[in-house]
């Protein structure tokens, strides 16, 4: 995998945020329409405890018959669960359940009062224990994805908008794109994520047999309403597309190769016009049109941007020209532009500061001109992380010297009590954690979840790691 690409900050899919909100509009809409009458309040409400008690029963169905993973069922699944949990952040890993499917291939997230819970088929739970384990890694870590994004509990706010057919797919889609690039970044493996995607398609006896460039211009020739429709309609983008975004966003290719879809307004006027679900929309459509929200909304739809395809095209972010020069390691330019003011904490769209940017490019001499102009190594950035805590994740061991020499504190604990000892032992970085211990790390602090460093390495199965700090714990 290309290792510049997507950094944790960066992962979210760009129109799941932009299709979250519209979404949220039309459902807090329908949500007005149906309160402005008795009637409505009640529909409101039983389909609410309808929804509810459908998935309560699948809930008790999966409790009282998978086999849920433990320390001590499956404990190798159950220790890459809690290291993908700690990259992620994740502050508890949920209950993750194998059941038996059939034969198929799938898995998803799901949430009963507030209890995060994974299910993973049987049929890709048989990787385990094979060579193709890290497609297993793949599956779990999608999946742990949406709970990171808090996929689950948004999905009750725009309820509404999931009775009209082809509106919060659109939201829904972006999501899963969103969730593939988290689960290819944390488990560093872009290459299993594309296996575990063709193995969706065609199962695990053939998939290394398949030509993944011809699979993917596959999509091209397959043209038509049927095919259309069924894009539009569904949750998920096609596999096809799933894996040209991996190659694209990793920077493993230059451009696509899926032709992006001309199909713009159309498919919201055909889905309406054929799935119309009676008065309630009916009602709903008629106070917007009165309102004059109506045209307003079918307006922002006719924008070019909300109907761009959904996965290759990057938002346009500005970044600072002192960011940019910090990046580029001009030394006098950065110089000059401290002395004319600026601020040596600036953070850039995703909360990364200069000096973190410094640490992440290696620039030792950019490293020391900002501390020496009064960066605090210290400083918590907007993204919960000190530029400390960012060279120990890089494992880098010279920065995290220069960084602590210069004022950084080993042991300064974040909002969910990590460490820079912590974030090293996520790199994997024997070194990194040594020179932090040497330089005062202590490892017996405990973070939200009342676990020290010693437990951390155990549950994310770095033994050698963890060795070291039983020795100096």
């Amino acid at each position: 995998m290309n290792e510049n690409a997507g950094l944790p900050t960066e992962l979210i899919h760009k129109n799941e945020k932009k299709y979250f909100w519209l979404v949220l509009s039309i459902s807090m809409l329908i949500y007005i329409v149906l309160a402005l009458s008795i009637v409505g309040i009640v529909v409101l409400v039983l389909l609410m405890l309808v929804s509810l008690f459908f998935n309560a029963l699948m809930i008790g169905n999966i409790r009282s018959n998978a086999v849920k993973i433990s320390p001590d069922q499956f404990p190798e699944i159950f220790g890459k669960a809690g290291e993908l949990c700690r990259k992620m952040q994740i502050d508890k890993i949920p209950d993750i359940y194998v059941q038996q499917s059939g034969g198929m291939l799938n898995a998803f997230a799901t949430r009963f009062f507030g209890r995060n819970m994974v299910v993973i088929y049987a049929e890709i739970f048989e990787l385990y224990g094979t060579n193709e384990e890290e497609e297993l890694n793949f599956v779990l870590a999608h999946e742990l994805a949406h709970i990171k994004r808090n996929h689950l509990t948004k999905q009750m706010l725009i309820l509404p908008a999931m009775w009209i057919p082809g509106v919060a797919e659109l939201y829904l889609r972006a999501c899963e794109y969103t969730c593939d690039r988290y689960a290819a970044y944390y488990t560093e493996n872009s290459a299993a994520a594309k296996n575990s995607l063709t193995m969706l398609a065609i199962g695990k006896q053939l998939y290394l047999h398949v030509n993944k460039e011809h699979y993917m211009k596959q999509l091209n020739e397959e043209k038509g309403f049927i095919v259309w429709l069924s894009q539009v309609l569904s949750t998920h983008p096609p596999l096809p597309k799933r894996i040209d975004e991996i190659g694209l966003f990793f920077g493993e290719k230059e451009k696509a190769l899926i032709e992006p879809n001309k199909m713009k307004i159309i498919w919201l006027l055909v889905s309406i016009a054929i799935f119309g679900f009676g008065a309630i929309l009916s009602a709903g459509i008629y106070y917007f049109a009165n309102t004059g929200l109506l045209i307003d909304l079918m307006d922002d739809y006719e924008d070019a941007e909300y109907y761009e395809d959904e996965g290759y095209y990057e938002e346009e972010i500005e970044i600072s020209p002192f960011i940019q020069a910090v990046v580029n390691g001009e030394i006098e330019q950065v110089a000059a532009m401290i002395a004319e003011g600026e601020d040596v904490h600036q953070e850039d769209y995703y909360g990364n500061t200069v000096l973190d940017w410094a640490v992440k490019s290696g620039d030792a001499k950019m490293v020391e001109l900002l501390l020496e102009s009064g960066a605090d190594a210290n400083y918590e950035s907007s993204y919960g992380m000190t530029a400390l805590m960012t060279a120990a994740e890089m494992g880098d061991p010279e920065m995290v010297k220069l960084l602590v020499e210069s004022g950084g504190d080993p042991n300064y604990q974040e909002y969910s009590g990590l460490t820079a000892l912590t974030y090293a032992i996520q790199s994997s970085d024997m070194e990194t954690v040594q020179t932090l211990l040497d330089l005062g790390a202590d490892p017996s602090l405990i973070d939200s979840e009342g676990m020290n460093a010693y437990m951390i390495a155990i549950q994310a199965g770095k033994r050698e790691i963890a060795e070291l700090l039983k020795y100096d714990n």
